[in-house]
This record gives C-alpha cells, structure tokens and sequence, in this order.
C-alpha cells in the first residue's frame, strides 16, 4: 500500500525522479510474486513514470527492475489482486511479478501512459493484456498532441536508447510545425550538428506516426545503419505520401533495403518518389523496379534523375511502369534525366508511353534517347502532357519531324525545352512553325537556349516573331552567341509581337565589343517602349562574360518612363556606381517595376548610396534578391558607412512589401505624397521643345486660334500639376473617409465576435447540461459566469490594426492605382492634343515665314549654309511667286544654296540695266550644292549662253490679283514652290511653258524675282545666303525618353 511506504523510501524516490528529470504517474507497494512457494514474500515498491516502470525493494534504496514502456511484450493477470509483466532487456526474456490491490489501478495506468507517449502506435505494435477480463480495463481516451505526439514519442525513444532529446526539436515540433500545421518532416530544418544517435531516434519516432505525409532527408548522408533504420521505418508507416531521399548516399548496396521495405509494407499510402542523385546504377535500380511493379496504389510523381542507370537499369523500370496497371492512371510525373536510354531503354519508355496515360511532365534531358521511337509513342498515348524537356539531347534533322508531328498533335502542351540540342536554324523554323500553327497551344513556355544560333537564328525568330509567334508567352534564348547585331534583330523583331511577357537574352554579348553595341541597346530600350506586352526581360552577362559596363545606362535611363516592365534582371555587367546610381534615379519616377536582380555590378558603397537616395522615392520595387558579389565589396571599402547605407535599402524594400507603407504616417512620403514626376516626362519636355522652336522662328503668331494653342501650351505644366494636386487631394479625402469607416467598423465587428462567443458559450453550456446529469444548475451558472470573466476578450486594439493599417492600406493603395490610371489617360491626351496643336502652329509660321522670304528676298532662319562675300559681276536672279486660283500652296522654307537673298548693300556693277531696276548682286552658292532644276531658270541661261552680253532690258509685269487666303491643312507635307520666268519683251521670245500662279504681292515687279533674272553665261546658278551666324547641320529632334536629372 502506498501509504506503507516509508519517508526515507519517498525521499530516495523523489532524488531519483529528480536525476531522472521524471514524474512520477503511480505509486503503489505490493508482495513479489516468487517462483518458489514456500518462500516468504518480499515487499517491492512500483513506481511508473512517463516512460519507465520501476521496482523497489524498501529501505535498501536499490532498483530491483528497470523496465521501458517498449520492452514490455505482456501484461498478464488472472485476477485483480496480482500481474505479472513479461519484459525484454538487451535481448533477455524475463518476467515481473507483484501481488497489490491496485493492479487494475496499476494495469490502467501502465496503458494509458503506452498510449500517451506512442500515439500512433497500432494495438499490434503494443504489448499484449493476457487473462484480462474487459470489464477491467479501461477505454482510453485519445489525446490530439501537437505532430501526432511526436515530441512525446522521440522523447520516450530517447530514454529508451539513452540519448539525450534535443530541447530544440521539441521545441520547433510543438511551436512551429505544429502551430503552422506543416506536414513536411525535413531534416534539413534540424540544426547541425546530427549525432548518429540523434538520427535513430528521429526515424525511429517517425515509425507509426500518423501526422507527417512527407519524409524529406534531402542531401543528408545516411550509412548503412541509418539505411536499415529509415527501412524499419517505411515498413510500418502507413501515412507518408512523399518520399524524398535526393543525394542522401543510396548505392547498388543499399537501395535493396529500401527497396525491400517499400515492397513489405501493404498498408503504404506513398505517391511521390525521389531517388535522384544517388549512384544507384543498374543493380540498384533492378531492386526499385520490383517495387515500382507490384505498388498497389501506383506513384504519381517518379523522379530517378542522375543516378548513375544505364539502358538496362532504365529498361527495367520502365517495362515495371507498363506491368503495373495502375502507373498509367496515376503517373502525371516522370524524370529520367542524366541517365542513359539508349535503343533499350528507348523502347522500354516507348512500350508505357504509347498506353494511354495521364503522364503530364516528361523529363529524358541528356539520356541519348532514340527519339524517333519516343516520340512515336507520345502521339499514340500522351493526350495531357503539358511539359517535355529533350535538352542536351543533340537533334538531328531526321528526328526532327517526328517531333512536328508530335506537337501538331498536342492540344495541351505548355512548355518545350530544346536548350542544348544545337538544332540546326532550318530545323528550329519548323518546331516553331509547328507550335505557332496549333491553334489548341496557348501560353507557351519556349525554352531553346545554349544552341549556338548565331545571327541566322535571330533573323529567323524575328522573323517569326510579330504574327507567327502569337501563343508563345515565355522565350529563352540565352547563350545563343547572337553578338550586338543579333540582339538588335531578336528585340526589333519582337517590337511587333503581342503575346511575349517573358524575354530571356542572358550571355548573347560577345567579348568583342561592335559599332552595333549602341544600336542593340537601342533596340532593347524599343522592344521595352513598344507595344511588345513584355512584363520580365533577364539580360545577364551569362556564360559570355562579356560585360556592357557603361553600355547598359541608356538601358536604366529608359526604365524612368518604362510602364510595362516588372522584372529586369541586370546582373554581372560591372556597370559600376555610376550604373546604380542612374539605377535609383530612374526607380524615383518608375512606377511598375517590382521585381530587380543586379549582382556582380562592381557597385560599391558609392553606387549603393546613390541607389538608396533613388528607392527611397519608389514604392513600388518589392522584390531586390540580395546583391551578394556586391555587398562583399562594398563591405570591405567601407563597413561602417555600408552597414547604415543597407539597413535604409532593406528598410525601404520592407516598407515597400508593408501594406500599411503609407496609409498612416506617412508624412508626406507616401502614395499621398504629391507626385511631380510628370515635370520630368518626355511629354512636358516636348511641348516646351516645341514652344522653344516657335519661338526660334521669331515670327508673331497673330492667328486667333493658334493663339489659344500657345496660350493652353504655356499653362500646361500648370494644368498638368493641378490635376496632379486634385488627385492627391481626392486620394487624401478617400483615406481619410476610409479611416473612419474603417474606425466605424472595428466596434461593428468587435460586437460580432462578442455575440459569436456569447452564443458558442451558451451552446456549450447547454451541451455540457444535458450530458453531464450530475451538474446542476448552480455548477453551470458558476461555469457561465468563470467563462464570462476568466476567458479572453478580443483586444479591440489588434482589430483596429488589422483593419486600419492592414486592410485599409491594401485598399487605399488599390484606389491610387485606379486614380494614377484615370490620370495618366487625361495627362497623355492633353499632351497629345496640345503636341498637335503646336506641331500645327510651327508648319503655319514656316509657311508664312517662307512666303515672306519669298516675298523680300530675305532667307529664311532655318538656312545651314554659311554666308558667302556677294559677287558684284551680275545681277541676282529675283523670285516672283505664281499665284495659285485660291491660296498659296503650303511650301517648306527653302534652305541652303537654294534660299535666296538680297543684300542690304549690293555692290555696284558695271553692266547696263534698264532704268528703275536696281542693280542687284549675283548670289553664289555653297560649294559643291546641288539646285533642284527651274525650267524657266535654266531657259533664260540658255538663251543667254551664246551673247555673252548683258541682259536686255525686261518690262515690268503687271501685278496679278491676290486670291483668297486658305488654311493649309495639318496633315499635308510642304510643297516647295516653282518660281516661273515672266515673257521677255524680245523680237522673237522662246515660249515658255505655262505654270500655275502663285501669290505674289501687288504693285510693280519686286526686285529680286524671277521675272527680273538676267541672261548670264554662266553654268551654275548661285545664291547668297544670310549674313548671319550658321550652323553646319540640322538640330537633332528631341529625345523620346528624358534622362533623370542629376542629384546635387
């Protein structure tokens, strides 16, 4: 009896409990049962612990029998005043015997601690109670303990081996992958180091638990012993459905003993296999195919990459997958790669696949297959494959049709890769083709990268790319050896394309840098600027090593008023901390980008600067893996300044990822902040180009409505910046209703929570009333009334959080999405009117700037011809406009040689002119320009060629009337006017032929027309120009995208 134990055996007891780190669950005395009869009985104290049942001999302090809940074999008990345990230690048989009356009491407990610590524990895994009536045990009740009670059972294991349990694996196992519910036993999330003891009760607690349905032991060693451990597992476990053992040292030796443990176990419920990057060989793999042929529930997912298998090894698995007639309704995934086919394994693939199945990935990269046997058998059987990889796999033009037929026959495919199958370009054209022409293909991943293409291949694909390529969504060209001029042909090619969103050119620059390096960049900045829906472009250095340096700025500028991109991957191109500093500028008033990758940059503590200044301004760049080439160096010039310099980085990229980031405090700094990049845009910059060229011509604009246009082109950074103010006005309104709604309703749902739980408690108690007949009303009131004031409340706090700074945010961060969008639509079609409107008012002021030149001979400003001495030997021929029958024609201003030009000083001159003309200069022209020929001109010359004299004296030419004027309309190109030669008053006049008028002014003849052109010997005619400062060439246009500017 317990109460006949003494102090000093309950004072040992306790220091053993204590050295034990144990508590214990029973105390009880009793007489040992001994095997003679005529012996006295001697007392034996029994102590049962969590894992343990102990024997005493009183007052000696002495442990008589240690016996683990596991060595336990039989509990046997005949009546209810003695039992016997029938145990096994370190391989001896032997048996325990007391006489108590608590052996019902102690036979219960003995139970239902079994049960506690090895919850997943069949009844034929426990120990068996012999001569029990039922009416003496006792139902257990099941506990739900966090992992299925694998806490409880690896520390019992651990006792039980004498191993000491890691704290920090119960700890994880009942804090985080309990709590996160994950299923996943990986082994990888243990911390190193892992003892060999560590690992047998790790597996050993996994033998018949029910929680976990992953066993994960990815690139962890096993030995032999370990081996033999994870198969006494897998003998037993009913639950796991993947199993993972990816380079954990399975050979041609051991894969026998998993394999045999697999085929052993019937109540299996496995359906993901992964043996890949094990030296299994052939050997090996004959053992895993009699399992693979006799799985009663088939795999689904079969992964048997790189192990070292050559034809007969993958003969045989595959002829297993045909025999065994549930693999083609279950098999979705299958990876052979690495491996070699060969003729032998070719047919033994081809044998499954050409069974209908329901295969949906097939991978036989780099296994020398014979493909036109596999592919045969795809169009037969594959009617779901969504993704085949052939890659490393050398194609040769008589297997290519095979593979055309194939994919003109899929309905369902999604991703090809080619890569590393040098396919010759002829060859590609016609996969391409083939996939391009399924109209049932749609969103396809192309992948046919490290094929040595060259510029042939670029031409082809662009070729394709605008109305060929419409169902293609992701292409990767990488390593192609396209060099700049290739590059410049796949991105101009693909300007036109309207389905591509993924664009990989990683290693197609050449070491060697070309004068096509600046036009490929240009047309990258193109493709991302056109209409291309391209969301990700990867432009890496790659295995090219050949970097673009300060080549690839252009490119980073272009991301300022990039709208499309999402995704840029930049890495490996030394760009240096110029590179991110134009990196940052650009993000400040790029608004979609979320995605950067931009390593191995030769950035430095400057460039991260520059690039933090930058992103400190953007919200939306959310993802930025971590530069890790980059921070080592620059945590190596500088470490202190680095340090401050990343924490502001990732600060701004976690604010970025937060969608509370600037909904409340955000102090001016956030999406409410006013946005005055459009200052910056190359629309505002535009209009005041084109304010700047009309007020170059330095002509009045005096019509009424281009007077408007100028008025409403001058106020458009105003307007433009107002409604900028109205939308952050609006957007500031919505937060702030929003807020308080929001506020409004954290009480709304702090009621319903409290209802909720009113109502659940209520059901509680009503439940417990009329089950429990023993509980009366008073106890169910005082139960209410603890559960009112002893449980948790909601913190109406936590509720305002959620909903004000996580939910609001989120909404108020969609609604400015909607308000940038609505705003940009107004912006670009003011720009666009105003751009219109101005462009018309320029052709207006070159038109009536042209015919005023034309009408006083003074050239016109735009003239690059540099002015020249005038020449005082002949007269200058004068130009007199034709009228037209209703308005002047819209004519361009005439530049260079053909301007012409009265001096303001002409020379005198001694040849004989009629009275009342001046003596014009002769205009000389630029050397080496070329006139456009005058009819009536080179008639005049003509007639003088032979005389050699002066030019007879020309009557002046009656003023012609003046038509009405008429707008010239905007979209008609200027058309430059053909002076004509007015008859000569000689006895026998050359006819001339008849040419339309044009106005000219009324009165006499105007010094300086054509009408007034003297006859000259000479053979080329001359001009003039402005004695003003010139310029050699034409200005260049204004640039499409502007450069940020620089930071002070």
């Amino acid at each position: 009896m317990s109460e006949e134990i003494s102090p000093n055996d309950r004072k040992y007891i306790s220091n053993l409990l204590t050295q034990k780190n144990q508590e214990s669950l029973l105390l009880a005395i009793g007489d040992k049962i001994s095997k003679k009869k005529n012996k006295k009985p001697s007392k034996r104290i029994v102590l049962i612990t969590k894992n343990r049942v102990l024997f005493l001999k009183p007052s000696q302090n002495k442990i008589k029998k240690d016996i683990h809940l596991l060595d336990i074999l039989e509990i046997k008990s005949a009546t209810s005043n003695e039992f016997t345990i029938v145990a096994k230690v370190e391989n001896k048989q032997f048996a325990y015997g007391l006489i108590t009356n608590k052996t019902d009491e102690i036979i219960n407990q003995i139970r239902l601690t079994f049960n506690h610590q090895f919850l997943g524990y069949p009844e034929e895994a426990a120990f068996k109670c012999t001569d029990i009536k039922d009416s003496r045990l006792q139902d257990i009740e099941q506990k739900d303990l966090p992992c299925g009670g694998f806490v409880e059972t690896y520390q019992s294991i651990c006792d039980h081996l004498n191993v000491p349990p890691r704290d920090d694996v119960c700890w994880d196992m009942a804090n985080i992958i309990s709590s996160k519910n994950i299923k996943s036993f990986n082994i990888g999330e243990i911390e190193l180091p892992h003892s060999v003891g560590d690992i047998k009760c790790l597996l050993t607690a996994l033998k018949y638990n029910n929680y976990f349905k992953t066993f994960n032991f990815n690139n962890h060693t096993f030995n032999k012993e370990q081996f033999t451990n994870l198969a006494e597992v897998l003998k037993c476990n009913s639950t796991v459905e993947d199993l993972s053992l990816n380079n954990v040292g399975l050979k041609s030796d051991t894969m026998p003993i998993i394999a045999t443990a697999l085929s052993s176990n019937k109540n299996l419920a496995l359906t993901a296999i992964d043996i890949s990057n094990n030296q299994i060989e052939d050997k090996g793999m004959l053992s895993f195919s009699s399992y693979i042929a006799s799985s009663l529930r088939g795999i689904a997912s079969l992964d048997v990459s790189n192990t070292s298998t050559g034809k007969t090894g993958i003969s045989t698995l595959t002829n297993s997958l045909k025999k065994n007639i549930k693999m083609t309704s279950t098999l979705s995934y299958l990876n052979l790669s690495n491996n070699k086919m060969e003729a032998d394994g070719s047919a033994g693939l081809a044998s499954f696949l050409a069974s209908p199945n329901t295969l949906k990935t097939l991978n036989i990269s780099n296994t020398l297959p014979s493909m036109e046997t596999i592919v045969g058998a795809l169009v037969i059987g594959c009617a779901e494959l969504k993704t085949i990889d052939i890659s490393e796999n050398k194609l040769t033009k008589k297997e290519v049709p095979h593979l055309v037929r194939f994919i003109g026959s899929s309905s369902t495919l999604k991703h090809f890769n080619l890569s590393g199958t040098k396919v010759p370009v002829e060859n590609l054209k016609e996969l391409v083709l083939a996939i391009t022409s399924n109209i049932y293909l749609q969103e396809v991943t192309l992948d046919i990268k490290n094929n040595d293409l060259g510029i042939a291949g670029a031409r082809m694909l662009a070729s394709l790319a605008a109305d060929k390529l419409s169902n293609v969504v992701y292409l990767d060209v990488s390593e192609n050896d396209f060099g700049d001029e290739g590059v410049s042909v796949i991105c101009e090619g693909f300007v036109g394309n309207s389905t591509i969103k993924k664009l990989i050119l990683n290693g197609n620059f050449k070491q060697s840098k070309t004068k096509s390096r600046p036009s490929a960049i240009e047309s990258v900045i193109s493709l991302l600027e056109s209409e291309c829906p391209l969301e990700t472009l990867h432009m890496t250095v790659g295995n090219s090593k050949s970097p673009l340096k300060n080549d690839i700025l252009s490119l980073i500028y272009s991301l300022a008023t990039n709208s499309r991109l999402l995704e840029l991957d930049i890495s490996g191109h030394q760009m240096g901390p110029k590179g991110a500093t134009a990196l940052g500028k650009a993000l400040q008033t790029n608004k979609t980008l979320n995605t950067l990758i931009w390593d191995d940059n030769l950035t430095g503590v400057t460039g991260f600067s520059g690039f933090q200044v930058g992103l400190e301004r953007n919200l939306t760049l959310k993802n930025m893996p971590t530069p890790l080439n980059d921070i080592i160096q620059a945590h190596r010039e500088n470490p202190i300044k680095f340090q401050q310099t990343w924490k502001e980085i990732d600060s701004c990229i976690n604010r970025n990822q937060s969608p509370s980031r600037a909904f409340e405090g955000s102090g001016g700094s956030g999406i409410g902040a006013t946005n005055l990049s459009f200052l910056a845009s190359g629309q505002q910059q535009g209009v005041e180009k084109l304010l700047n060229k009309i007020k170059s011509i330095g002509r009045k604009v005096t019509d009424p409505d281009n007077l408007l246009i100028i008025r409403d082109a001058e106020s458009t950074e105003k307007v433009i910046g107002g409604i900028h103010l109205i939308k952050e006005s609006i957007h500031a309104s919505l937060e702030m209703e929003l807020n308080q709604k929001l506020k409004d309703f954290v009480q709304v749902v702090n009621d319903v929570i409290d209802a909720k739980k009113n109502e659940m408690t209520q059901q509680i108690l009503e439940s417990m009333q009329n089950t429990f007949q023993s509980m009366d009303g008073p106890t169910i009131k005082r139960l209410a009334t603890t559960i009112k004031y002893g449980s948790k409340d909601v913190d109406e706090q936590q509720i305002h959080s959620t909903l004000v700074k996580g939910a609001g945010a989120e909404l108020s961060s969609r609604a400015h999405e909607c308000f940038i969008s609505a705003l940009d639509i107004a912006s670009d079609y003011t720009y666009e009117k105003i751009t219109i409107g101005l462009d018309s008012v320029f052709k207006d002021l070159v038109l009536e700037e042209s015919q005023a030149q034309n009408e006083s001979g003074t050239p016109v400003p735009d003239s690059p011809v540099p002015s020249r001495s005038p020449q005082p030997t002949s007269p200058p021929i004068i130009s007199q406009p034709t009228p037209t029958s209703n308005a002047p024609p819209v004519t361009a201003p005439r530049t260079g040689a053909a301007a012409p030009f009265k001096p303001a000083n002409p020379p005198p001159s001694s040849t004989t002119t009629a009275p009342g003309v001046p003596k014009p200069t002769q205009p000389v022209s630029k050397f080496g320009a070329k006139l456009s020929a005058n009819s009536a001109v080179a008639e005049a010359i003509a007639r003088n060629m032979g005389g050699g004299g002066a030019p007879p004296i020309r009557k002046p030419v009656a003023p012609e009337p003046e038509p009405e004027p008429v707008t010239p309309t905007k979209d008609v190109a200027p058309i430059k006017s053909k002076p004509v030669v007015a008859p000569r008053s000689t006895p026998t006049p050359t006819p001339t032929p008849t040419k339309t008028p044009v106005k000219k002014p009324s009165g006499p003849s105007v010094p300086g027309s054509i009408s007034d052109a003297p006859e000259s010997d000479s053979a080329e005619l001359t001009h003039v120009t402005a004695s003003r400062p010139q310029i050699n060439a034409k200005r260049k246009p204004p640039t499409r995208r502007p450069r940020p500017p620089t930071e002070n």
